[in-house]
């Protein structure tokens, strides 16, 4: 029985953290796409700070901030505040630029945590969130099996179970959730890459190959680019 399980998983390799940065920084040129050129720029849910770092390398003011318990505080290269979840330690109005990369489906107040992005945003702000896709969950949980041989845990903190999370991933989800907390969504599209939660043969299917099978299998992340719905300018009346 383990030698037909090994040979039916011998393609879903152990990921590696190298590998893992190659996708956050290939999903980060994306997301520069939809930056300004400059500015101060909030990053929810650091981690390690690699991407802060990043960002500050490109020229933006980058502060980062992250919860006390994250699993990358042991591997920090740049400095992290901890905060508490809820508040987030800066004055109201102090960024142009609030940024996350699969964090907000770990906050289980997500709807609520909205008014704080809101507060610390300036009034022509912008707002871009990475987050898993439905066809993420739809995979992780075929390559689950597949590796396991058992029933997949839930990824985030909204949904119930691995299933429903599918729904609760799917860009139509998000959506709706920004736009009935104050956001006018500017653009929702994907990160143009194809991975799963196990690493399908890792770093020996390239980043070319993975951003290839992006255009037939789907995008693993959802990008939105919000703006303060409140904050927008009137459109003007057509001249008479």
């Amino acid at each position: 029985f383990r030698t037909v399980q090994g040979l039916a998983t011998s393609w879903v390799a152990e990921p590696t953290q190298q590998h893992l940065e190659a996708i956050r920084r290939y999903e980060l040129e994306v997301v520069s796409e939809f930056l300004p050129p400059s500015g101060q720029l909030l990053e929810i849910g650091s981690g390690a700070g690699w991407q802060a770092q990043a960002l500050q390398e490109k020229g933006y003011v980058v502060r980062g901030i992250d919860i006390a318990t994250s699993n990358y505080r042991d591997a920090m290269i740049w400095p992290v505040t901890q905060y508490d979840g809820h508040q987030i330690p800066f004055e109201d109005e102090s960024f142009d630029i609030v940024f996350s990369s699969n964090v907000l489906e770990h906050i289980p107040h997500v709807v609520e945590f909205q008014k704080e992005i809101h507060r610390v945003l300036k009034p022509r702000g912008k707002v871009i969130h990475l987050i898993p896709s439905g066809t993420w969950r739809w995979w992780t949980n075929l390559t689950h099996l597949a590796k396991c041989w058992s029933w997949p845990n839930k990824h985030g903190e909204l949904a119930s179970n691995c299933l429903s999370e599918i729904s609760y991933f799917r860009s139509r989800w998000w959506r709706r959730m920004f736009e009935e907390t104050g956001w006018t969504v500017e653009t929702a599209t994907s990160n143009r890459l194809f991975y799963t939660g196990h690493s399908v043969m890792d770093s020996r299917l390239s980043i070319g190959s993975r951003h290839w099978l992006s255009q037939a299998l789907g995008g693993s992340c959802n990008l939105f680019v919000l703006r303060d719905a409140s904050r927008q300018p009137a459109e003007s009346c057509p001249s008479r």
